[in-house]
């Protein structure tokens, strides 16, 4: 995968809706989470509507706080823009 599609709008924002399902099924607010993670509530707003995308650091701290593995939710959202993408072609 090309380091370009960490920059599309497709990948940011499958990654935020899938950070806020996540954070959703565990019941976790957003204050909590941003707490847990070591930033603001209007970052992880931010990232959670796609429109900024976590550092690594800040991405294991996301993971870390929400207890899951960063790989799977990494293949996760990539599945789903390689499905996207393809759709589009």
């Amino acid at each position: 995968m090309s380091n370009e599609l960490y920059k599309t709008q497709i990948y940011k924002s499958i990654f935020g809706r899938k950070i806020r399902n996540k954070r959703n099924i565990r019941n976790v607010s957003i204050q909590q989470l941003a707490e847990d993670s070591g930033v603001s509530v209007n970052h992880i707003n931010n990232i959670e509507l796609g429109k900024s995308h976590p550092s690594a650091g800040l991405f294991h701290a996301i993971c870390n706080a929400l207890h899951i593995d960063a790989t799977t939710f990494f293949k996760e959202v990539m599945e789903e823009v390689e499905l996207i993408i393809l759709e589009k072609k």
